[in-house]
């Protein structure tokens, strides 16, 4: 007898082991099929996507699970969840007594470790695919420890509905990370997975806060919190309906889901930045729409640290009238004039000239293509100050010319300049005033560059990338003057009397407008941030309404002024080891030769290029009456003096003449003078 005894156990033995060896694991044990989970800065939900499945269900968090839901999950589920093996045969004993008794199955006797072997591969209720799930808690058992495996369930369970995992259940449920739950809610989610399609809280309350409640009471019988605790928890409600994800800057949402399905991916943005910069945009957009421009969109960056803080990629997401799901911030668009500041600031380098120099504003022509400034005048000579205040053409596109398009173009590229499609010569010398094409995102880097003295680096919205490459194209004197220029660009409405308000605040910037006007750029830098600003019409069609200081840059003072500003970081600090002091001409604005009459000292980069010498200056010899010049070889014994001439380039002294402010011209020369009677017939 004693021998059949031993000989049933082995074959038994034999049996569970020949089991336990034929059941695998799948690897990992459930598809990697998750919700993409998009964070803000502080941890907050902007936007949560259904996986393949049509569900919501969170990527795993190396967050630990809150223990108020551990424990009411293991008081509910599996009390012995953490002294056995995967199968507890003391509840496996009690359950076989209890369905034969009762001739119906009463209890199952699942362990959470038997249950995670059920949802891994979902099984009919059999006493076959019972054992089964028993030898698969086995192995699970030897994979994970005890953690992990409660991990796994709740992140797996079902919560009624296409709700799977307890962090989704609680932002559904209770609009809340699991991390905040109360006693209650905790126990709610608690008994939800034991029948999430008998006791939903859409469906059956009742049911729901009967079994809620009796948890609650178990929970007080082990003294894991005091009675009043339990009474507030008691009069807690249960959930009448499933709540709704937040969705806040959808077009990145959007744009990272794409990047990182599946995933939980924290972002730099500022919840409170987004919603108010989402408004802003929302409202100017009404005044927009109502002169037929239909889209903006705005992005907002930190300077120093390229982080983005809010972006905004269309007037409104939702709107479909105005393709409001069009991505603004990352559609490549006309740069209009806005690429002007950082030509200039190159020449300054390569010593071509300085904020006070004198360049020539005429009509010309370079083949078929003749520039014109946006208001269709010329001013003769003007200073670089103002030809990149005031963004004019034709001084802009003689500078480009004299720099070299390659060159211009090599900066671009280095700089960040993603959309350029075309070689050097075929973009040419409109280049600089609207040829090139780039995106809200691209140049609010190239911005941000220049306000970080020249050093140009990626911005990042993802939290934990910052660049921090140094990427210097521009030298830190040629960058602190340039923006001390843009500073000094007209504002728009009010806001051109800010220097008379001490609450304004001081801010570089500059503006651009396309051909056509179909795209209004207005871009700003202070030590702080950085604002990009796009307004127009994504379907390309021109509004003769549309100018980068009209249409984008009240919007970006709108932004700029509701921003947090730092009382120290004002502007940016001047570079003093990165400038030197220049005698130059004043009149000129070149380095003064020995004929400028009068001078001044100026700062100039430390690194540039010799600057020019003066090239419009000239000393000249006059008879006494000083009614003509005269030279060695015609002037006399006594009398004669000398003059200085400022002697403009003759395409500048013809527009002059033309226009009747020609400058004051050297007499002619002694017709009697000897030198030039070789030329008189």
């Amino acid at each position: 007898m004693l021998n059949k005894i031993l000989f049933t156990v082995m074959i038994l033995m034999l049996a569970i082991t020949a089991g336990f060896l034929a059941t695998p694991l799948p690897s990992p044990l459930f598809p990697d099929d998750y919700s993409t989970v998009i964070l803000d800065e502080n941890g907050g939900i902007l936007r949560v996507y259904l996986n393949s499945h049509e569900q919501w269900c969170f990527p795993s968090s190396p967050l630990q699970i809150p223990d108020k839901l551990v424990q009411a999950v293991v008081n509910f589920e599996d009390r012995r969840f953490f002294s056995h093996h995967g199968v507890d045969p003391g509840a496996v004993l009690r359950a076989v007594k209890q369905n034969l008794t009762r001739t119906k199955r009463v209890s199952g006797a699942s362990t959470i470790t038997m249950q995670v072997a059920r949802l891994m591969v979902p099984k009919e209720r059999t006493i076959p695919h019972k054992i089964l799930e028993m030898l698969q808690a086995l192995k699970i058992e030897q994979r994970l420890n005890k953690v992990q495996i409660l991990a796994t369930y709740l992140e797996h369970a079902p919560y009624g509905g296409n709700i799977i995992g307890y962090r989704a259940a609680s932002w559904k449920y209770f609009g809340k990370f699991p991390e905040k739950l109360t006693w209650a809610e905790a126990a709610t989610l608690a008994v939800l997975p034991n029948s999430p399609r008998l006791i939903n809280p859409v469906s059956d309350s009742r049911g729901l806060l009967e079994k809620r409640n009796r948890l609650l009471k178990s929970l007080y019988g082990k003294n894991l919190f005091d009675e009043n605790t339990y009474l507030l928890a008691l009069l807690e409600p249960v959930p009448a309906a499933q709540k709704q994800f937040p969705v806040s800057a959808p077009h990145l949402c959007d744009w990272l889901h794409s990047c990182f399905p599946g995933q939980t991916v924290a972002t730099t943005i500022d919840r409170n930045f987004q919603q108010s910069c989402t408004s802003l945009v929302r409202d100017y957009s009404a005044f927009l729409n109502s002169r037929g421009i239909k889209n903006a969109c705005v992005l907002v960056a930190e300077t120093d640290s390229g982080k983005v803080r809010a972006y905004v990629g269309s007037q409104n997401y939702f709107d479909m009238e105005r393709q409001g799901m069009v991505d603004g911030i990352r559609s490549p668009r006309s740069t209009g004039s806005i690429l002007k500041p950082f030509l200039y600031a190159l020449a300054m380098d390569r010593g071509m000239l300085l904020p006070d120099t004198k360049i020539p504003d005429v009509p010309t022509h370079y083949g078929s293509f003749s520039p014109a400034n946006a208001d269709l005048t010329y001013r003769g000579m003007v200073t670089v100050h103002d030809s990149l205040t005031m963004s004019l053409n034709v001084p802009a596109v003689m500078l480009l010319d004299c720099y070299g398009v390659e060159d211009f173009y090599g900066f671009l590229k280095k700089a960040g300049l993603k959309n350029l499609f075309r070689t050097p010569d075929e973009y040419g010398l409109p280049l600089v005033i609207g040829g090139a094409e780039a995106t809200v995102w691209d140049l609010a880097a190239m911005f941000a560059g220049l306000g970080n003295l020249g050093n140009f680096r990626k911005i990042s919205v993802l939290q934990g990338i910052e660049d921090t490459a140094e990427n210097r194209l521009i030298s830190r004197g040629a960058a602190w003057l340039t923006l001390l220029m843009l500073q000094d660009v007209n504002r728009p409405g009010a806001e051109n009397y800010w220097h008379q308000f001490s609450s304004q605040w001081p801010i570089a910037w500059k503006t651009g407008t396309s051909f056509g006007f179909r795209d209004a750029w207005a871009i700003g830098v202070t030590p702080q941030w950085t604002i990009a600003v796009w307004a127009g019409n994504f379907t390309g069609e021109g509004n003769p309404e549309l100018f980068g200081a009209r249409s984008a840059g009240h919007l970006l003072f709108d932004i700029f002024n509701t921003l947090p500003r730092n009382p120290f970081r004002i502007w940016f600090d001047k570079p003093e080891s990165s400038l030197q002091s220049l005698k130059i001409c004043q009149d000129s604005g070149y380095l003064a030769g020995q004929d400028c009459p009068q001078t001044v000292e100026r700062e100039a980069p430390l690194s540039m290029d010799h600057l020019k010498v003066c090239p419009y200056h000239r000393k000249v010899f006059l008879n006494p009456d000083r009614s003509e010049t005269v030279c060695s070889l015609c002037w006399g014994t006594s009398g004669e003096v000398s003059e200085q001439y400022l002697v403009y380039p003759p395409e500048v002294v013809q527009y002059l003449r033309e226009t009747g402010g020609a400058p004051h011209t050297i007499p002619s020369h002694r017709k009697s003078c000897p030198s030039l009677g070789a030329y008189n017939p």
